[in-house]
């Protein structure tokens, strides 16, 4: 094999990520219908808390909580409680992006080194690679909200 090592990004490189389908299944369990229009508006808020995160003008804590503030006045419940709901839903409706599954076991087979470095959030990933048995073919894991690897 041509390469010793392949570092792999995690959303919409082995997991599919639909950020709609995560809050839809999250708001179904308060009895909410959450529409297109709520993601709509959750959005706008979201992709500029992103930027912001992104640039180091915000914590990973920031844009996690902050992205909730509507809906938190809305339910009564903290924003910190949603938005762990919200990653909670995400790894619920995890799914691998098709060839995914294969190409990862074709080059553990094959002894090609492989590594995770994502910009994602530390509880969602982690589970992510638990749930759908990615976890031992991937050292380290790059997690960039933690800091750290694994």
């Amino acid at each position: 094999m041509k390469y010793q090592w392949i570092l792999f990004d995690a959303d919409e490189t082995l997991f599919h990520f639909d950020n709609f389908a995560g809050l839809k299944h999250m708001f179904a369990q308060h009895s909410i219908s959450f529409e297109q229009s709520d993601f709509d508006e959750y959005q706008v808020v979201n992709k500029q808390l992103w930027v912001d995160y992104q640039n180091g003008q915000i914590s990973a804590e920031q844009l996690q909580t902050r992205r909730f503030t509507r809906w938190s006045e809305r339910l009564a419940i903290s924003t910190k409680e949603l938005n762990k709901q919200f990653l909670d839903a995400m790894a619920d409706i995890c799914k691998t992006l098709p060839g995914a599954v294969e190409l990862v076991t074709h080059l553990h087979a094959n002894k090609v080194k492989m590594g995770i470095i994502t910009n994602g959030f530390a509880q969602l990933q982690t589970v992510r690679l638990e749930r759908t048995g990615f976890q031992p073919y991937f050292s380290p894991v790059v997690i960039s909200e933690a800091r750290w690897c694994c």
